[in-house]
């Protein structure tokens, strides 16, 4: 079956913002440790001789900052716009309704469920299976990318004293940003992993068996916990990780949900 999201070219938009935030993350880190080693390893002369060009790479790193800091921001504005339509979608395609104006082809793998709560279920738990995975992976690429871009940025702070305020303002608003994204993340795996059991568990007692009026809040609690924790984070799913692993998530979901509906 040929694949089809339509939601797809805005989320390349949002990588694309990503991975030019992320340059200019890069770029400043860079400009503020030659800023900070400069003093270290050269004599007085060397650095008034380059003292014009320190202040430039200074304005910059503080441009790439506050660009980094505008970007980020627009890339979650963006991606919480595209969540809501994908959740249209998602309605769509657990209960055959037309709510979106185009809908996805081949992106959920529950197509032999009949339309209704279990199948709303099913397709929220493939989605949750999704993100837990990925997210595993994201944590140990982000802890590295918060320790060493993090580097620089507190050196220059706790190496001078604190009489330029502009400079603190801006040094200390990157760990703090990278930080507390880590620590939303990490919220967020653990929390996507409690759901996930929350939903083998309903699934499997349930089994093939037939649902009435009683199992559908049993199967809502985790698709509400799901989409709440998920709309809190605001974090999109790296590509890059998610491109490479995807495939064999994929077969971990077919080889779960065979268990499930047995």
């Amino acid at each position: 079956m040929t694949r089809f999201v339509p939601f797809d070219t805005t989320y390349d938009q949002i990588r694309k913002l990503e991975k030019s935030s992320f340059i200019l993350l890069l770029v400043s880190a860079f400009l503020i440790m030659i800023n900070w080693v400069l003093p270290k390893f050269f004599d007085n002369e060397i650095n008034s001789k380059y003292d014009d060009v320190k202040e430039i790479a200074k304005v910059i790193s503080y441009v790439s900052m506050v660009c980094y800091l505008i970007i980020n921001l627009i890339s979650r504005i963006l991606f919480h716009n595209v969540e809501k339509r994908k959740r249209n979608d998602l309605i769509d395609n657990s209960f055959g309704t037309n709510y979106s104006d185009e809908n996805t082809v081949g992106y959920y793998n529950n197509e032999e469920t009949q339309n209704g709560i279990k199948k709303l279920t099913l397709n929220s738990y493939e989605s949750s299976f999704h993100t837990e995975n990925t997210l595993k992976l994201m944590l140990y690429k982000n802890l590295i990318i918060l320790i060493v871009l993090s580097v620089p940025f507190l050196l220059s702070i706790f190496s001078k004293n604190g009489s330029d305020i502009v400079r603190l303002l801006f040094e200390i608003s990157i760990p703090l940003t990278l930080i507390s994204e880590f620590i939303v993340m990490l919220i967020y795996y653990l929390n996507v992993s409690e759901i996930n059991e929350r939903f083998k568990i309903e699934l499997t007692n349930l089994g093939n068996k037939s649902i009435n009026e009683n199992d559908i809040p049993k199967l809502l609690i985790p698709i509400m916990e799901y989409y709440s924790i998920k709309a809190w984070a605001n974090t999109n799913l790296d590509s890059a990780i998610f491109n490479k692993n995807n495939t064999k998530i994929s077969e971990k979901w077919k080889a779960r949900k065979i268990k499930l509906i047995q």
